[in-house]
């Protein structure tokens, strides 16, 4: 996939999630997935899992290649015993592990592409890191922070148009029709 339709493809997700983030009813919903489905932690930390190993398993010499086989044996053990023993807020750790493989491969996408305003993209990306390195390591901020959500409109408006604003500059970013709006 090229850069600008990778840029494109996340503006049109930071469009969707302001769509979402406005609804305290759809907020909900994700809550009580995110915490209460038996199903959540298999969908986030299955397919982020995955992922992960596919990655672990195609590193080169210079990325730990010869070690290829004991990471991947260690980290497959460390995911299938997470659904046994680490039960409580996994699905939210699944979601930090699937944000993070995907900041992966969209900085992949664009890197070396000679695209104009790149930069937010690329600071978007790295926010979203630090946001999935944080709900990964303590996943009852998130928890929390939907709560706060749900419960205060103004602060829902706020963020979805904040998230709209940003979605549409991403978008048009793709398409270099950016010049004329940041000058």
């Amino acid at each position: 996939m090229s850069g600008n339709v990778t840029i494109f493809v996340a503006g049109v997700i930071v469009i969707l999630l302001s769509g979402f983030s406005f609804s305290s009813n759809h907020l909900q919903k994700l809550n009580n997935w995110l915490l209460f489905s038996k199903n959540a932690p298999f969908v986030t930390l299955g397919v982020g899992g995955t992922v992960f190993l596919i990655n672990v398993f195609h590193l080169n010499m210079a990325d730990f290649g010869e070690h290829r086989l004991t990471l991947l044996i260690l980290f497959a053990t460390i995911i299938l015993l997470s659904f046994f023993k680490m039960r409580e807020l996994l699905s939210i750790r699944g979601l930090a592990v699937l944000l993070l493989v995907c900041s992966k491969e969209m900085l992949a996408n664009v890197y070396g592409e000679p695209i104009l305003w790149k930069n937010y993209f690329v600071s978007f990306v790295y926010l979203v890191i630090i946001f999935s390195m944080l709900i990964g390591s303590t996943p009852y901020l998130l928890r929390d922070f939907l709560n706060f959500l749900i419960g205060s409109k103004p602060s829902r408006v706020m963020l979805g148009t904040l998230l709209m604003v940003y979605g549409i500059l991403l978008a048009l970013i793709s398409f270099g029709k950016v010049s004329c709006l940041i000058r």
